[in-house]
């Protein structure tokens, strides 16, 4: 690859294939990781040193990685906690018949002509999870991230303060992805109605249980129907930051109840009060 070449080519791909500006500059670190690297095949980067780098969080991170692999500029592969992902370039300058992001689009392609899902992120609806193993492998295939679950879901945007309450599943707590987006669907299914705290209580229930990845959660719910108890909770708590998050706003909502209750007694009180002047007016 040639630096220069590849960044030129870059800026003018950007005309007619538009990308936030942290996914371009995102593009552009990986760039100049690689250059310095000598443009191995593949190279390894840590995620906190490109949210260093980029200025984003580990959540964002992801979400721009993933726009610029559905975009043909770079592949991924990750190789778990312990070890940093390793990314490859996918030259925008490199002759077509051996370009990689060539085979990369015509893929994509491909792939959006059999399984429209792959090409629409909002393909899906109700009727593609109607069991519990159905939900959130599919959306995981097709790298979603939350924020479009729960558009796809429930037919509406998350708002900023839902946002960042659930990307700290992600940033602090080191869920998977997909685990976000199967409470997502598990709420839905529920039938109830929309209950964002009921999203947060599935997330809550599978921390509690240490189900952080896509894998254990499914392994929980299957459990879970396997064993229905008739209870409240859905899964078996155990002490948690997260679990800790969940009872202090069930705490806050039940001192608002409180508060709101003697609000009420004082103004019927001070009816009664009023009511009993008379009559004693009265009487004299």
């Amino acid at each position: 690859m040639d630096f220069i070449e590849e960044m030129q080519s870059f800026t003018i791909w950007l005309e007619t294939n538009p990308l936030e500006p942290s996914a371009q500059t995102l593009w552009m670190h990986l760039m100049v990781l690689a250059n310095k690297s000598g443009y191995p095949e593949w190279f390894a980067v840590r995620n906190p040193l490109l949210q260093a780098k980029v200025g984003i969080s580990e959540n964002t991170l992801k979400k721009h990685r993933n726009i610029l692999i559905q975009k043909c500029r770079i592949e991924y592969k990750d190789m778990g906690k312990q070890q940093a992902g390793k990314y490859r370039m996918l030259s925008l300058t490199a002759n077509i018949a051996v370009n990689p992001a060539v085979n990369c689009a015509v893929s994509y392609a491909v792939k959006g002509a059999v399984n429209p899902a792959v090409s629409d992120p909002l393909y899906k609806d109700f009727k593609d999870f109607k069991d519990f193993k159905s939900t959130a492998t599919a959306a995981t295939i097709r790298e979603e991230t939350f924020a479009k679950a729960h558009e796809r879901v429930w037919k509406r945007s998350l708002t900023p303060f839902q946002n960042d309450h659930l990307g700290k599943y992600l940033d602090d707590d080191h869920f998977e992805e997909s685990v976000i987006i199967r409470a997502i669907e598990r709420a839905a299914l529920n039938g109830t109605g929309y209950k964002f705290g009921l999203i947060t209580k599935i997330l809550n229930d599978y921390a509690a249980s240490g189900a952080k990845t896509l894998m254990a959660a499914e392994a929980l719910d299957e459990q879970f129907e396997a064993a229905k108890a008739g209870t409240s909770r859905i899964y078996p708590a155990r002490d948690s930051n997260v679990s800790r998050r969940q009872r202090d706003l069930d705490d806050l909502e039940k001192r608002l109840e409180e508060a709101k209750k003697r609000e009420r007694s004082g103004s019927n009180y001070a009816a009664a009060g009023d009511t009993q002047g008379i009559r004693m007016g009265g009487y004299q």
